[in-house]
């Protein structure tokens, strides 16, 4: 107790004469006053190890694209308009991003006690924004932790309207090291010449991660999902003050292009739909193929009938979409495969109810407006299903009178004004698509009588036909023609001609080419129908055999033993122990695929422990590792309760299998010595598996091709590969793993490697959340 007085004694000395110093130091103010403080015994306080900081950003930021979206959602609390992403020299880590808007800005004290403090009060005393009055996107805090989970320097640029001056603050996040003082690092703050009138910039350097061309797209699409892309109804009070929220990307000051927007200029209609002061609904079709501009139809009945309904609780809703139907020639052909992928994903018509996205709506196979179902019906012929669309509904409630969340937060109350709502959709969809199938000349209901069904490539060759009559007998008349039109001119009267006979011939010979298209296409489809067959088949083989396997182990077992107790030479006792551990390794390798099969034949989906799934496939691959000379790193979890949603256990047997030989062959090429490391936990309501090499790795132009059907890097037959290798080459492994995962609605895609790996596989798919009481 003395020493401790004595101490602090001489510390208080010390503090007495920086105080009175002119230009006194404040870090060794407070280095002082932190030391008598930790001397005092009769009072103890908290306090805050600098080496949080890295923890918060590692642990509230999981992923790559929540970090990017949690800025943009500070761009939007700010009131901005448009913000800009710009990523530079990131196809390898150390790069920079800068991140600039036109909001607000901050003043001094809104940098100091908003930004610079950590679980602000300023989104519970300010739920609104100041200009536009919207309801705060960003989560308590976590935007400045995104920065740091990005790259280790941010530099803040903030200025108002009303300033002379921009405020500058430069942190490097490696000062905030474990076992240190987070009140003793400290952050210069500068005054320097505005750069903008008002707003926010945030550069990012020495990015952690590279950042591909497909990485910058999915966090476009993670940000598009979270925030309602553009205001629709400029008629409504509510949104008259708002202008709207703009996100553009740039990758080395390209222009990155949404790949929806893209979509959007092909489609085959663009249909809104909205409700009058009135009640009455009311939709406008817009098609360039059929010569159709912002015609405007009543919703569904005539007034004047019986049966006609109102909308009298949607006042205040507006719809969009971007209409497309497939395979008929009005959605370009080199795009047209990559729309209706993307549609299978992220098709249908999403919900946003006062600008931000009202989940489950329009997630992959959900429903909500009974689409999918009325196509399996088959009452309805039009195209209508989720996939056809690109779209979504804006709704205003800011009371939440109207349409009421659940108390989960997921999703709306199934109350009159939620039934209204998906019966005004439903039947603009409806009602739109029946008058693009009239206009096209399609049967539109199966009610519809006396309509001559035929094959699509008989119509083309009838319409061919008639184009090629046409040209025989233009030609034939072409000199009576000539000699009329000379007349023509002679007499002063004009003459028109219409078409041409080559123009006629041209015509027909399109239409021959796009049917024979057609035929090549479904010929392919067939081709890996068939294979798909011979895969499918190759697995009852391969079952088949395990079971037979299975009646000939025990005798194998005796045989050994037989072995080993007659013949007591060395050199046989070798080979019997030898030829007892490949018997064993066999016999495990035959075990779990007997397992696994078996598992396959109960249809019933269960929850599936990913520790479960990785440690048997740990255990049953590592004789063949050893033999391969790779080394296999003892698989990491984070986290104890890893469940997937309900699948069958089979198909990650059939995913780590994939992995493993395509990492095998990676090794093989890399010509190094092999490590496979795997990992899982979870991630907010999801779980991960991470599955890495040290192969010759995936180039940044090939990360997204990898996963298409076909697409292989095994070398071609007549090398000096094996013919299972030359089997498990075929392009479909990855395929395979991506239609298992993205069936359950899950993501595969290529991760940023660890140190000491060139390639990192990861799969993210909805976890099972476990009970208190451990029932899941």
């Amino acid at each position: 107790m003395d020493s401790n007085k004595s101490e602090i004694s001489i510390l208080k000395e010390k503090l007495n004469q920086e105080i009175s110093k002119e230009r006194s130091d404040n870090k060794v103010i407070l280095s002082l006053s932190h030391e008598i403080a930790n001397l005092d015994n009769n009072n103890i306080r908290f306090s805050v190890d600098a080496g949080l900081i890295n923890r918060l950003g590692k642990e509230l930021v999981g992923r790559h694209e929540t970090a990017v979206a949690e800025l943009v959602k500070n761009s939007y609390d700010a009131d901005a308009t448009l913000v800009s992403l710009s990523f530079q020299n990131c196809d390898k880590p150390g790069g920079k991003l800068e991140i600039s808007d036109n909001g607000l800005g901050m003043t001094r004290e809104q940098l100091i006690k908003g930004f610079m403090t950590i679980s602000s009060s300023d989104k519970v005393h300010n739920p609104k924004s100041t200009k536009y009055q919207r309801t705060r996107a960003g989560q308590k805090g976590i935007g400045r932790f995104a920065t740091q989970r990005l790259g280790s320097v941010l530099t803040v640029i903030t200025q108002t309207k009303q300033s002379e001056t921009a405020l500058k603050v430069t942190i490097k996040w490696d000062d905030f090291r474990l076992d240190s003082n987070l009140l003793l690092v400290t952050n210069s703050i500068v005054e320097i010449e505005k750069i903008k009138e008002e707003g926010t910039v945030l550069i990012i350097d020495d990015l952690r991660d590279y950042w591909s061309l497909s990485m910058i797209k999915r966090a476009y699409r993670y940000i598009s999902d979270l925030l309602q892309p553009f205001p629709l109804s400029e008629r409504f009070e509510e949104s008259e003050n708002d202008p709207g929220f703009k996100v553009e990307f740039y990758k080395d000051k390209e222009t990155v292009i949404n790949e929806e927007s893209v979509f959007y200029k092909n489609a085959t209609a663009e249909i809104e739909g909205y409700v009058d002061k009135s009640g009455d609904g009311f939709y406008t079709l817009t098609s360039s193929h059929f010569d159709v501009k912002d015609e405007i139809y009543p919703i569904g009945n005539n007034k004047k009938k019986e049966d006609y309904k109102p909308f009298p609780d949607l006042r205040n809703i507006h719809f969009k979409a971007y209409y497309f139907i497939y395979n008929v020639g009005l959605v370009p052909k080199q795009i047209e495969s990559a729309i209706r992928q993307n549609a299978e994903e992220y098709g249908g018509i999403r919900l946003y109810r006062n600008g931000f996205r009202v989940l489950p709506y329009a997630e992959k196979d959900n429903d909500w407006l009974a689409l999918d179902a009325s196509v399996r019906k088959r009452v309805i012929l039009t195209p209508h299903g989720n996939n056809n669309f690109y779209g979504f509904v804006e709704l205003f409630d800011k009371e939440g009178k109207v349409f009421q969340e659940l108390s989960s937060r997921e999703g709306l109350l199934e109350n009159k004004a939620f039934a209204q709502l998906k019966e005004f959709i439903y039947k603009v969809v409806i009602d739109s698509t029946l008058k693009i199938s009239s206009l096209r000349g399609r049967k539109t209901k199966t009610s519809q009588k006396d309509w001559e069904k035929k094959k699509p490539k008989d119509i083309i060759d009838e319409v061919a036909s008639v184009f090629e009559e046409e040209a025989k007998k233009r030609k034939g008349k072409s000199s009576e023609q000539n000699t009329r039109s000379e007349e023509s001119k002679s007499n002063g009267e004009s003459h028109t001609e219409g078409f041409t006979s080559e123009q006629y011939e041209k015509f027909a010979k399109k239409l021959r080419d796009s049917a024979e298209r057609e035929e090549q296409a479904k010929k392919q489809l067939l081709q890996e129908i068939q294979l798909l067959r011979i895969l499918a088949s190759l697995g009852l083989t391969i079952g088949e055999f395990v079971h037979e396997i299975k009646h000939h182990l025990r005798a194998f077992d005796l045989d050994i033993d037989f072995l080993d107790r007659n013949l007591k030479e060395d050199k046989y006792q070798k080979r019997t122990k030898r030829l007892a551990n490949n018997l064993t390794s066999f016999t495990t390798y035959t075990s779990y695929f007997d397992k696994a099969i078996s598992e396959n034949v109960n249809r019933e989906l269960e929850p599936v422990a990913l520790k479960d799934a990785v440690r048997s496939f740990y255990k049953v691959i590592t004789p063949d590792v050893n033999r391969s000379g790779i080394t296999l790193m003892e698989p990491k979890f984070d986290g104890y309760d890893i469940f997937t949603i309900p699948m069958h256990k089979s198909e990650w047997v059939s995913i780590l299998f994939n992995f493993y030989t395509n990492s095998k062959k990676a090794i093989k090429r890399a010509q190094t010595n092999g490590i496979i490391s795997i990992s899982a936990g979870n991630i907010g309501s999801k779980v991960y598996l991470d599955f890495s090499d040290n192969g010759d790795g995936i180039s940044l132009e090939n990360q997204d091709l990898i996963f298409d059907e076909f697409y292989t890097t095994s070398p071609p037959s007549g090398t000096d590969e094996s013919e299972v290798d030359s089997t498990t080459g075929t392009g479909l492994g990855l395929k395979i793993v991506k239609d298992i995962v993205s069936g359950y609605g899950g993501e595969v895609y290529v991760l940023p490697p660890e140190e000491g790996f060139s390639t990192t596989i990861r799969i993210e798919i909805n976890r099972t959340e476990i009970k208190d009481n451990g029932e899941i």
